[in-house]
C-alpha cells in the first residue's frame, strides 16, 4: 500500500477508520463483544488523519499523534479551530491514543465508545467543511 500523499488520501483513510467504528458500534451479533479499545483508538485515528488532511491542504504537513498539537497547528491557519467544541473533542479523543495497550487505565466501555464516535464524527465534519467537502454526519 502506498503512503498517503495528498489531503484527499488522508480523508479517504479517515473515512475508512470511522466506517469500521460505525460498523462495529452497530453490530447486532454479540454486541457485548465489541472491541471498545479498537473503536476508541480508531476514533482518535480518524480525527488525527482529518487534522493532517487539513494541514496538507494548507501546505504544512502535520506530524505526530497528538490531536491537541495538530489542532493548534490547524488554528495557525484558521482561528475557528480554537472553538471550544473542537478543542474538547480533540482533547477527549487524545486521551484514548493508548487504548490498545494493556497498561491503559481509563474506562474502555460502551459509554466512552459512543462518546468517542460522536467526537470523531464532529471533528470529521468540522474539517470536511473546511476542506469544502461539506458535512457527512451532522446536518445542523
Amino acid at each position: 500500500m502506498r503512503r498517503p500523499t495528498t489531503w484527499q488520501d488522508w480523508v479517504d483513510i479517515a473515512r475508512k477508520d470511522i466506517s469500521v467504528v460505525i460498523r462495529e458500534m452497530e453490530r447486532t451479533t454479540n454486541p457485548r463483544m465489541r472491541p471498545f479499545e479498537v473503536i476508541l483508538y480508531l476514533c482518535q485515528q480518524c480525527a488525527e488523519k482529518m487534522l493532517k488532511a487539513y494541514l496538507i491542504y494548507k501546505g504544512t504537513p502535520g506530524w505526530g499523534h497528538d490531536l491537541v498539537a495538530l489542532r493548534n497547528a490547524c488554528a495557525n491557519h484558521d482561528d475557528s479551530f480554537n472553538a471550544s467544541r473542537i478543542v474538547n473533542h480533540c482533547a477527549f479523543l487524545d486521551s484514548f491514543i493508548g487504548a490498545r495497550y494493556p497498561d491503559f487505565t481509563m474506562s474502555i466501555d460502551a459509554s466512552n465508545a459512543n462518546r468517542g464516535l460522536n467526537s470523531a464524527k464532529r471533528v470529521y465534519d468540522f474539517v470536511s467543511e473546511k476542506l469544502g467537502l461539506g458535512k457527512v454526519f451532522f446536518t445542523s
